[in-house]
């Protein structure tokens, strides 16, 4: 065609991806399910609030989905759950020229004035369909003395207008707006819902995308579909219709899932020189390294969901849980600071001081296994003997179970042990001697602590146990001081046996204490002087050492392995 001689020449705009493809029903809307099931069911029903807030980060559809319910409202089908998208106001609302649908950016208009327009034209009625509706986008940027404006007419608006508001920062909203709308929370998109998404458009626009290329497109948009369509626009224009992973590695500066798993790996064994070599290459192949650091927390993530489901893992979840907050704040930092790599190098150093630690946890597990294996608690059922029916249990602290059982020990031999059962080895009568050296040691140096030790009879060794019985007499000095005992005993017998065993305290009513033994031939002579040939002999023997309580607790085991795990030395206090 010619006009005035000259030809006339129709230029075709290029529309993008994120235009192009913008949901315009309901079912079109991705990984929304929860606002359009229940947006298309108020309409059927014809229960509409006057204001409704959708909430959610940027690109995952709040204004699509305000633009579709405008749509619905407004359709001459309507109002329908179904716009038909062909009429007049589905047009025109699709193309934002609808007088209808006024769209306000409250990024600038966020003035008095600006709210009080918009009540004076509210107040008009609509020009074609049955509702006039006020799209305000970001209204978390309205003044505060717009949102005092536009309260009144929030709350009383006419029957022929709807307000929709849409933000990425609900918090900024005053409660008094809020209390006004019904909210809606939309969410991140799926990964695998994006990817999904971008090889519809691939198919539809006769591109070739990998199935690779589109994953790490989905998984770089964060959730954000916009995000998404507008990076694969981007990598079209750079690599035509056919789009590989290491364009889109190159482009995005993303790094590749071997990457991130030889840098945790390499914490994992603690290999510095391989963790910073990753860093160093990564930064001077123009990677994103606050990216870097975000992918790390997800790979570290998956591992910790993965050693909670299947257990095990390369370290522990309490290590994991560590690392993901650590990197999690270096990666925040990273947004203020201009040598990221620095950063990142000293996140790394870090990270690997993180995993040498040793925790209390761990040292607590470690003294438990020298100890056999198995928690001191009375709960633990190794520990606890086994009760016959005949048997009342008494409740004492965690150290130690002590049982009231009757024996068939007759009365007449109140000190005779119990027979020794052919499943007891020499271990047993082993145990029996060191049972009366520690009892009488115990007894004669600690004087009245210790000394209803003496009274005990050592009974049998059974599953790890030593079983003593005592005299229900001395069953109230056993409460007072059983902790001690308990403790004192199983150290000296594991030091002198080289084998633990639980000291395991019962009480039994047919015993009796031990009393002086006196001759039945010889009357009692109080206060007799000692012949002098008894005062020699007695007078050649040493008087026995008294224990140290300082010797005792440094030859202890488990304070040897504490000392060993934490690396750590005893220094003597001062007076």
């Amino acid at each position: 065609m010619t006009q005035l001689g000259r030809p006339i020449v129709f230029i075709v705009s290029y529309r993008v991806f994120a235009r192009k493809y913008r949901p315009q029903t309901f079912k079109e809307v991705i990984g929304q399910d929860h606002i359009t099931r229940t947006l298309q069911n108020a309409v059927s029903l014809k229960r509409l609030a006057q204001a409704y807030l959708f909430v959610g980060p940027r690109g995952i559809g709040k204004t699509s989905t305000a633009r579709i319910l405008a749509k619905a409202l407004n359709c001459k089908n309507g109002p329908t759950a179904e716009p038909c998208g062909a009429c007049d106001a589905c047009i025109e609302i699709a193309e934002g020229r609808s007088l209808d649908v006024i769209e306000i950016d409250g990024a600038s208009n966020n003035g008095v004035e600006n709210i009080r327009d918009l009540r004076e034209s509210a107040a008009y009625a609509p020009s074609s369909g049955p509702f006039k509706v006020y799209l305000i986008d970001e209204v978390h940027m309205l003044s505060t003395g717009a949102f005092n404006a536009l309260l009144k007419t929030l709350e009383e608006p006419p029957p022929h207008v709807k307000f929709i508001f849409a933000t990425t920062e609900a918090q900024k909203v005053p409660a008094t707006i809020t209390s006004r709308c019904q909210r809606f929370d939309l969410r991140r998109i799926p990964a695998s819902l994006i990817k999904e998404h971008l090889l519809y458009i691939a198919k539809n626009e006769k591109i070739v995308l990998e199935e690779a290329a589109a994953d790490a497109i989905a998984r770089g948009a964060e959730g954000g579909l916009r995000d998404a369509e507008s990076m694969l626009d981007q990598m079209v224009a750079f690599c035509g219709e056919k789009i590989v992973i290491s364009d889109v590695m190159e482009v995005f500066g993303f790094t590749p899932r071997e990457v991130v798993e030889r840098l945790a790996e390499s914490l994992f064994i603690g290999d510095a020189a391989t963790a910073l070599e990753a860093v160093s290459v990564q930064s001077d192949a123009g990677k994103d390294l606050s990216r870097l650091t975000g992918e790390l927390v997800s790979h570290l993530r998956d591992q910790l969901v993965a050693s909670a489901i299947n257990g095990g893992g390369a370290v522990s979840q309490d290590k994991f849980l560590d690392l993901i907050d650590h990197f999690s704040a270096a990666e925040s930092s990273m947004k203020w600071v201009a040598d990221k790599k620095l950063q990142l190098d000293v996140a790394v150093i870090k990270a690997l001081h993180i995993l040498d630690e040793t925790s209390l946890t761990d040292v607590i597990q470690s003294l438990t296994d020298l100890r056999g294996g198995k928690p001191l608690v009375a709960s633990n059922p190794e520990v606890v003997p086994k009760v016959q029916p005949a048997v009342a249990t008494t409740h004492l602290p965690p150290v130690v179970a002590v049982t009231h059982e009757k024996t068939s020990v007759p009365p007449s031999l109140p000190h005779q042990a119990a027979p020794t059962s052919p499943a007891n080895s020499s271990a047993s009568i082993d145990a029996s001697l060191v049972w009366e050296r520690i009892s009488a040691d115990l007894a004669k140096n600690s004087f009245i602590r210790f000394s209803w030790l003496k009274d005990g009879v050592y009974d049998r060794v059974e599953k790890g146990r030593l079983i003593v019985r005592f005299p229900v007499s001395s069953k109230e000095s056993a409460l007072v001081f059983m902790e001690e005992a308990v403790r004192r005993i199983e150290a000296q017998i594991l030091k002198e046996m080289d084998m633990p065993l639980r000291a395991v305290f019962e009480f039994d009513e047919t015993l009796q204490p031990i009393m002086p033994e006196v001759s039945a031939e010889e009357p009692i002579q109080e206060e007799s002087p000692e012949p002098v040939e008894a005062a020699k002999v007695r007078s050649l023997k040493p008087p026995p050492e008294p224990i140290n309580p300082m010797e005792e607790f440094l030859n202890d085991p488990l304070i040897e392995k504490a000392l060993e795990k934490f690396q750590g030395t005893l220094q003597t206090p001062r007076p």
